[in-house]
């Protein structure tokens, strides 16, 4: 057994988006860490993000990463699909008894690590990479015999006292290679991977609807969307055709008016709760305002954002949802520049908003960012 002897932390990201994903990690890093105290941001931090791996790992000082625990979060991060927080990447034989090498890893070093006794929960996962995949049949294998060992060790208590403990999370980026990691449960996705399972709906018309899902979800989660987005409400797609987006709104009762020079799906017309504006979505001006509008218009980052801003700093709605389509290069600076510039601008006019996004697992070469009026 090899082990590297480190700290830091390890995200999954979407394989190919590696080094965007560094390029936030380090300008996040170096905020955080310059304002908490001028000697950290001094801090060598080694960062490993090999194209197409499907991850990035960031080792630095065990008093470094534990600042960064309290500051760091998962739902500041555009390009992360998950955040946990490592102290070792683990070389494991091929051939023998793998469960006892990581188990006996975990008890003599990863709960000093982890600043507990025992964990609330274990996972096993692997990667996004081609190779990992391969992966998952073992990790399904050895999932219960960890589990076996782990609760034999004691590590895994049961019952109400034991939810505030962080995760076990083990990841398999190769057959050979297992990062060993906790979860905190208030800042970490609790979908294996960051990746939310989603059901396409049989009646939908297009697997877009599974994006806008996937946005509700993700950036506002089940308790803040089930203030904001109610039965009743009205709203806007703009770029609508199909409707995949239109289908995710009027399945929770919402008036929508759809705005595509395309046909709508013929179901959702039927609703009763749509109608079609035959018009481009640019030009659109909506004849009062609504709750939400929602734009999945496939364009250039800068005319979706300054469209956006239009729709914000006007008031023609309280929250929307739209995507930027990513360049093939730069695309980390092209998504700060278009955050910014949404942000600045519309503070300029005294608008205070609440803004975030993420490059989702049903996204592509874009990412998914929500904007509201305060």
């Amino acid at each position: 057994m090899n082990s590297t002897n480190q700290t830091g932390l390890f995200i999954h990201v979407r394989p190919g988006f590696e080094k965007d994903a560094s390029k936030e990690l380090l300008f996040k890093l170096g905020t955080l860490l310059n304002d908490n105290n001028a000697k950290f941001g001094q801090q060598e931090l080694i960062v490993k993000d090999k194209d197409l791996s499907g991850f990035v790992s960031v080792q630095c000082s065990g008093e470094t990463i534990q600042r960064l625990r309290s500051d760091l979060k998962l739902k500041e991060l555009i390009f992360a699909r998950q955040l946990l927080w490592s102290s070792v990447c683990l070389t494991i034989p091929k051939l023998g008894d793998r469960v006892t090498t990581i188990i006996d890893h975990i008890v003599k070093n990863h709960l000093v690590f982890a600043g507990c006794n025992a964990f609330s929960g274990f996972e096993i996962e692997t990667t996004e990479s081609d190779e990992s995949k391969e992966l998952s049949g073992f990790c399904k294998s050895i999932q219960r015999p960890l589990e076996n060992a782990l609760n034999k060790a004691k590590l895994l208590p049961k019952g109400k006292g034991a939810a505030h403990l962080p995760r076990l999370v083990l990841v398999m980026s190769d057959p050979e290679t297992v990062w060993i990691c906790i979860a905190d449960n208030k800042n970490s996705s609790h979908w294996p991977m960051g990746i939310p399972r989603l059901k396409f709906p049989t009646d939908a018309p297009s697997r877009s609807t599974l994006k806008l899902e996937e946005a509700f979800v993700t950036l506002l989660g089940p308790e803040e969307l089930g203030i904001k987005l109610c039965s009743g409400m009205t709203a806007v797609d703009l770029g609508a055709c199909p409707g995949g987006w239109t289908y995710q709104l009027v399945s929770r009762g919402v008036h929508v008016v759809a705005v595509d020079n395309g046909v709508i799906d013929d179901k959702l017309m039927k609703s009763g709760l749509v109608v079609h504006e035959m018009e481009d979505a640019f030009k659109f001006r909506p004849l009062k305002p609504v709750d939400w509008m929602v734009c999945d218009v496939v364009e250039q980052p800068a005319r979706i954002t300054a469209l956006m801003e239009q729709w914000i700093i006007n008031g023609w709605c309280h929250h929307t949802i739209f995507n930027l389509k990513l360049p093939m290069n730069l695309r980390w600076e092209e998504v700060n520049k278009c955050m910014n510039q949404i942000s600045e601008n519309c503070a300029k006019k005294g608008k205070q908003i609440e803004i975030k996004a993420k490059h989702l697992y049903h996204d592509r070469k874009e990412i998914t960012v929500y904007c509201a009026l305060r």
